[in-house]
């Protein structure tokens, strides 16, 4: 299974943060820069992450693509809800 990689992209310039195998993230970039962060806990990993999506983020970079796709793309329903769609509110019949 492929890890769960972030691709951020700003002008000509792209950045890849993949999450490894033992609480490591490593993050490379098309410019050669390359940096591997070890951490003792998920917390400390997941803190670390979202810092660093928020600096990219308010320094111009866009995340283009999250992989790998967990979803397969397929309905998992063999049935149709038999009740108005819960996500969508405002299709809700009203007041006959």
């Amino acid at each position: 299974m492929r890890p769960p990689t972030w691709v951020f992209v700003r002008d000509a310039t792209t950045i890849r943060i993949q999450r490894r195998v033992g609480l490591t993230l490593h993050i490379e970039s098309d410019a050669g820069n390359e940096r591997v962060f070890p951490f003792s806990d998920l917390d400390e990993l997941t803190a670390f992450h979202c810092g660093f999506e928020q600096h990219l983020v308010a320094t111009g970079w866009s995340l283009v693509a999250f992989g790998p796709e967990r979803r397969s793309g397929q309905e998992r329903r063999s049935v149709a809800r038999s009740g108005p769609d819960r996500r969508r509110p405002w299709l809700k019949p009203g007041p006959a």
